[in-house]
């Protein structure tokens, strides 16, 4: 497999976090816009050690499109940090309507953002 060109690109706004009591696990409930999903509302879950500096993550959300229909989309990947309170994320993302995307990202823990591309994968 392939990634391939870019497809468009994602602005995230954290909404609220919470946190696991066993397992490392942290929930980072998002949302805001991207690229052909609209509006997009989802969860990102962190999964690492204390202390940790990579780990698994994951994504499952929704894009409510202009046209009234929504796609759902759902991701596995990891994050790594890549700087000062700054994580790198890298998901494949299968979405409802067949298609499937990579996405790579950074989010700014103290502005509490997520930006990034969305890039083909075939």
């Amino acid at each position: 497999m392939a990634i391939g060109k870019e497809l468009g690109d994602f602005t995230l706004k954290s909404t609220g976090t919470s946190y696991a009591e066993e397992g490392g696990i942290v929930r980072l409930d998002c949302e805001g816009t991207a690229t052909g999903y609209g509006t997009v509302l989802g969860t990102l879950r962190f999964q690492g050690e204390p202390g940790a500096k990579t780990g698994a993550l994951s994504w499952r959300g929704q894009g409510f499109l202009e046209n009234g229909d929504t796609i759902t989309g759902t991701g596995e990947g990891n994050w790594e940090e890549i700087g000062k309170h700054q994580w790198r994320t890298r998901l494949l993302v299968s979405t409802s309507d067949g298609g499937c995307h990579a996405s790579d990202g950074v989010l700014d823990l103290a502005t509490r953002t997520l930006t990034g591309k969305m890039l083909d994968w075939s």
